[in-house]
């Protein structure tokens, strides 16, 4: 979608699509879409008096909070940067920043879960919404789009409209904002991961693929967290013709990557050792991460496909495709174009790791026989 013309809808939909709380009412089977993408939560919607109500904790999640329950109070508190949000059993006042505001309808108890009413909760949490007669679809609008993601009582926030970062430790007070991200402007909704890193440090990582006119679109953006502060950041955006994938080895080792360059994470959390991806496989361009485990890394030119081993005991690297394709087979791929869609799936990919042997396939230009190759990796 063209840029100008997202931010105009986005406008037309806040100005327009705002309705008073309870307006608005759907068929059960309506889909549900938080800027523009459907968010799952048509298919356990219910309608209680004409009106729709869904899953807090769906709803929730969708517009980027951090939810909580007082089992005492009977209420659920739910957080993000710019609002805090509570819900109460029974209640027909909810809570916004300490302000007290109208709900269409009380939150109730549904099989174990809290469901609420869809419009005066969306906005209470701060979107509007709107319905679509003609699809069947109610659309809600949420600027800042958060993102959120948590472990072991730390939470972590990312602004898809602006890129601000923010931190908080424990299930209550404000989130504090760390940093930013250099994020380019993007109208799909990116995913948002946590992993720890050890120590109680972090490596945050923000990730939008997608597919448009027969190209897979990958961005990331990566951060490690250490103590509230970042510590290292690395982004990278790939544009590579759309294709199937094969399956691809569990990678064991944590790393950051910008395309050229990896650096490897410790156990302990702190930064490991920097691989320069040019200077190592004496090729140029950008390279994609296909494995990474503390004594290995496959890594792949984004423009020959040609995929190499790096051996990082001794940051050397190996030109698999050269080795373990035959020379006869090797004849047919220099002639043929390496970004054609029919021959990417033929790719020499890694199958099977067993200690020190790697088993790789590829499928030669000509034939549809699949042949299965080694390696074996030089241990220290």
């Amino acid at each position: 979608m063209d840029m100008k013309k997202w931010k105009l809808m986005l406008g037309i939909l806040a100005a327009v699509l705002t309705v008073g709380t309870g307006s608005v009412s759907a068929a059960k089977e309506s889909k549900i879409a938080l800027n523009y993408k459907d968010t799952g939560m048509g298919s356990s919607q219910i309608i209680v008096e004409s009106t729709t109500f869904v899953p807090l904790k769906s709803l929730a999640a969708a517009m980027g909070y951090t939810l909580s329950w007082n089992q005492k109070a009977k209420s659920a508190n739910l957080i993000r940067p710019d609002r805090e949000v509570i819900f109460t059993l029974g209640a027909t006042l909810v809570k916004v920043n300490g302000t007290s505001l109208p709900l269409s309808k009380t939150p109730r108890m549904v099989n174990g879960s809290i469901y609420v009413p869809l419009v005066s909760a969306v906005h209470a949490s701060g979107g509007r919404i709107g319905y679509n007669s003609s699809s069947g679809q109610l659309d809600i609008v949420d600027i800042p789009r958060f993102v959120t993601a948590s472990v072991k009582g730390r939470s972590y926030w990312v602004s898809q409209k602006n890129g601000e970062v923010y931190y908080l430790s424990t299930s209550t007070g404000k989130p504090d904002k760390i940093g930013n991200i250099p994020l380019k402007e993007s109208p799909y909704t990116q995913q948002l991961e946590l992993k720890e890193a050890g120590s109680g440090s972090d490596l945050l990582f923000l990730k939008d693929d997608h597919y448009a006119m027969f190209n897979d679109f990958s961005n990331g953006y990566q951060l490690l967290i250490q103590n509230k502060k970042i510590v290292k950041q690395m982004d990278y955006h790939y544009v590579t013709s759309s294709y199937q994938h094969a399956p691809l080895l569990k990678t064991t080792q944590l790393f950051m990557t910008d395309g050229q360059s990896v650096q490897y994470i410790k156990q302990n959390g702190s930064l490991g050792q920097l691989y320069e991806l040019e200077k190592i496989t004496g090729q140029t361009g950008f390279f994609k991460v296909e494995y990474a485990a503390e004594d290995l890394m496959l890594v792949r030119s984004v423009d020959t496909i040609q995929l190499f081993a790096i051996n990082t005991n001794y940051s050397q690297s190996t030109n698999l495709s050269l080795q373990l394709i035959s020379p006869e087979d090797q004849k047919d791929w220099n002639n043929i174009d390496a970004k054609d869609m029919y021959v990417l799936p033929r790719m020499l990919v890694l199958t099977k790791r067993a200690g020190n042997i790697l088993t790789f396939n590829y499928t030669p230009i000509l034939t549809e026989k699949v042949k299965t190759v080694t390696y074996t990796l030089v241990s220290k």
